[in-house]
């Protein structure tokens, strides 16, 4: 009688079938990221000022975090529209926003406040025309487009007014605007989260909104089911346009002032919140109201960086890198996703 002394052997798994389960395993992480952790790096954020930032918590500052975001919320929230789009983001916003700030100030110092305001929306419409016939009839590439209409924007503006620097009345209706609160809330804040939610309505609940996310998920399909794609990226174009208008007359009733140079850096500024929020810089996915979480940890993060001290150069970098981050994330979560 012979008795069986094998035992049963694990193979060991192999390399490469590990680091296939590693990739994926990274893969499903980075589509969680994009998708959910948003909410929690907010949440962990504003945890974490609260706790050990002198100051952060403090109804007043709280309430500066919020005004203070509301311009460049305001541009993220139209911008949104361009990105989900697949035109990847609309660098003019930086000329557009500083053009409706002077236009505001300097018409309605010589006419009326309606009068400049109508100016502003006339060059909005034509900002958003240019821009969306160019790439969206023309198919040119919407970075190339919006950097030339940013510099011919900013040139036209700066030959205009000659660098002045514009001063609204310092008892009318633009420095009200700006200093005026409800209650603890201040205007300039209550209009970004009414924008917001009325650009989120647009994009969620209309056909235009349904006909941006479909063009930016799959262009020939949306092509061949009958839509005029050109008029798309028009009306896309248009609605960012409209926005950084709004945007330029919040910042210009801030400090009831107006340059050439008010809005540097809002093109990257909007982009990170956007980015971050969720939508992807590939088109199709994302939406204005994760664009808002998005501005609200970018604004957290750089009140945190203000209030410890750090330089404007410091806190550059660190959006720089946010960029990174989100856009690396995103890229990983199509991958992760086959989309």
């Amino acid at each position: 009688m012979t008795n069986d002394t094998s035992t049963g052997t694990v193979s060991a798994p192999k390399p490469a079938a590990l680091e296939e389960k590693l990739e994926e395993q990274a893969f499903k992480l980075s589509a969680w990221m994009a998708n959910q952790g948003i909410f929690i790096f907010t949440a962990a954020l504003i945890l974490f000022a609260a706790v050990f930032i002198d100051g952060f918590v403090s109804l007043p500052n709280i309430t500066d975090v919020f005004n203070r975001a509301a311009p460049i919320g305001i541009v993220a929230a139209g911008m949104t529209f361009v990105v989900i789009s697949g035109n990847y983001l609309d660098l003019s916003v930086v000329a557009q926003v500083a053009t409706a700030g002077v236009v505001l100030i300097a018409v309605s110092n010589e006419t009326s406040i309606p009068v400049a305001m109508l100016v502003a929306v006339v060059i909005a419409l034509a900002y958003g025309l240019v821009n969306g016939v160019a790439v969206g009839v023309f198919k040119a590439n919407a970075v190339i487009v919006t950097l030339s209409t940013t510099f011919i924007g900013l040139g036209l503006l700066r030959w205009a007014t000659g660098g002045s620097i514009y001063f609204g009345p310092s008892d009318g209706a633009i420095r009200a605007f700006g200093a005026t609160r409800i209650g603890p809330l201040p205007l300039a804040m209550i209009l970004f989260v009414v924008v917001t939610l009325i650009l989120s309505f647009v994009l969620t609940r209309t056909t235009f909104g349904f006909m941006v996310r479909s063009f930016g998920s799959n262009r020939e399909a949306t092509r061949l089911s009958g839509v005029s794609t050109p008029w798309v990226v028009i009306g896309a174009f248009t609605v960012t346009s409209l926005a950084a208008m709004l945007g330029g007359f919040v910042l210009a009733a801030f400090s009831n002032t107006a340059v050439s140079a008010m809005s540097d850096g809002y093109d990257f500024r909007a982009l990170a919140a956007i980015i971050v929020g969720g939508t992807s810089v590939f088109g199709g996915r994302g939406s204005v109201l994760r664009t808002l979480l998005g501005v609200v940890f970018v604004s957290v993060l750089t009140n945190i960086m203000v209030l410890s001290g750090l330089g404007f150069g410091i806190q550059q970098m660190a959006i720089g890198l946010l960029i990174v981050l989100a856009v690396s994330v995103d890229a990983l979560a199509r991958k992760a996703t086959g989309a």
